[in-house]
């Protein structure tokens, strides 16, 4: 579910500091081309997704596990 995933996402992020762009994508394999300027982002779908920065992918992960894996990421910036 996209839109329950993009809510956990602001929620998750809504004290977050940091100057980045975070993107929440529907396809694995249009989402991080389009949401290159992104600084990271995760793209789902299918059970699974993909954590990318700057469009590039950095990990498949199953679904439960993106938004756990796109906070730790930002965690190390």
């Amino acid at each position: 579910d996209l839109i329950r995933l993009a809510n956990e996402v602001e929620q998750a992020l809504s004290d977050c500091q940091k100057p980045i762009t975070v993107a929440v994508m529907g396809c694995v394999v249009n989402g991080p081309g389009e949401a290159r300027e992104a600084d990271v982002g995760i793209a789902g779908g299918d059970g699974c997704g993909i954590l990318f920065v700057k469009g590039r992918q950095l990990k498949k992960l199953p679904y439960d596990e993106l938004l756990p894996a796109l906070l730790a990421y930002i965690g190390t910036l």
